[in-house]
């Protein structure tokens, strides 16, 4: 068996009305008015198609049922030689069948790697870099993900073992914004087995990467070992209750992020440079401060800090008088005379 299959599913006439077009048509159009990119409006999207299930299954699902413009665009990371342009091949052919208006872009991860950055961490953010570069370039303003409800619990899970609060318990939202971009899960409901049976039942075929199966990488650690364990072990529906645990947090999470983002407000006395008034924060309790901090962290795209570096700064802001805290390679936190100063090296 080669590493990288092609998947083709056998031919089904009968298909179940749980996969008719009536059932996720309906589905496709709740989630988009739900989301908030329906009605279309001579909007145009683009679909990230890698070639695996997921989707494939999503554009799919985004040539039937959306009626605006559908760009599939494909990453090629580079990690996997001839594979990975096979994949890019695979996903041009399907958007070509479709009538799909189709780019890929190729990117060089293993070298364009930062120190100490995984691997995986590596792709996601190059990743994204480029489809929103390509998003401008075509003149979209929304690009659609194939990430499912498996996703879904599966991040829960890793954050939750990572160390987080209630932001990351959230797992992904079902809409985020990056440089000025809107990205959308409109499967993020949908299990991955029934994506993949989307696709059975039509003979619609999709590539499986054969990094997928190499548990040395931590996602698909959790996904082939952890999970499926838990689920064996302690509650067969582990992974529905994780993925409904993160979309209960959300209510949390909004409401924290309205909190943290009034706080900082009375705390500002410059926005660039970024300035406090310490007198303001220490009026403060400590788990506010830490609240204005991750605000801070957000404001200004910084690497987020570990919970025990948080509590470090939280105390220095409301005890110090005079410190310098380093935050990260490029931004020092520094008190003196009444107010604390966000530097950033030139």
């Amino acid at each position: 068996m080669r590493s990288t299959e092609c998947y083709t599913a056998m031919e089904n006439k009968n298909i179940p009305f749980e996969l008719s077009d009536y059932v996720l048509r309906k589905y496709f159009r709740e989630t988009g008015i739900n989301q908030g990119w329906l009605p279309e409006n001579d909007r145009r999207i683009i679909a990230a198609v890698s070639g695996g299930g997921d989707s494939i299954a999503l554009l799919w699902l985004c040539r039937n049922f959306y009626h605006g413009h559908v760009i599939a665009v494909h990453v090629n990371h580079g990690i996997r030689g001839s594979e990975s342009d096979e994949d890019e091949n695979f996903t041009r052919m399907f958007a070509n069948n479709l009538n799909v208006e189709f780019h890929a872009r190729h990117i060089d991860v293993p070298n364009e790697r930062m120190k100490g950055e995984s691997i995986e961490s590596s792709a996601r953010r190059l990743r994204l870099r480029e489809l929103c570069i390509m998003a401008k370039e075509l003149n979209a303003d929304s690009i659609f993900t194939g990430h499912n409800r498996d996703d879904l619990a599966e991040t829960v899970l890793f954050n939750i073992l990572r160390g987080t609060g209630i932001r990351g318990s959230v797992g992904m939202n079902e809409s985020s914004e990056i440089d000025g971009i809107k990205f959308y899960r409109p499967l993020l409901r949908l299990r991955r087995e029934f994506l993949r049976d989307i696709l059975r039942v039509r003979n619609i075929s999709w590539r499986e990467d054969c990094t997928n199966s190499d548990d040395s990488y931590t996602r698909n650690f959790i996904r082939l070992n952890l999970l499926p364990l838990i689920s064996e072990r302690i509650n067969a529906s582990s992974v529905e209750h994780l993925a409904r645990f993160g979309e209960e947090m959300r209510a949390l999470r909004l409401n924290e992020d309205k909190i943290s983002n009034e706080l900082l407000n009375t705390c500002i006395e410059a926005e660039s440079p970024l300035i406090l008034n310490r007198k303001k924060i220490k009026t403060l309790d400590d788990d506010d401060i830490a609240l204005v901090i991750r605000e801070i962290g957000r404001r200004l795209s910084l690497r987020t800090l570990s919970h025990k570096r948080c509590c470090e700064l939280a105390r220095l802001m409301k005890k110090t008088e005079n410190f310098i805290f380093q935050w990260s390679g490029d931004m020092t936190v520094k008190s003196m005379k009444g107010k604390i100063y966000f530097e950033e090296k030139k």
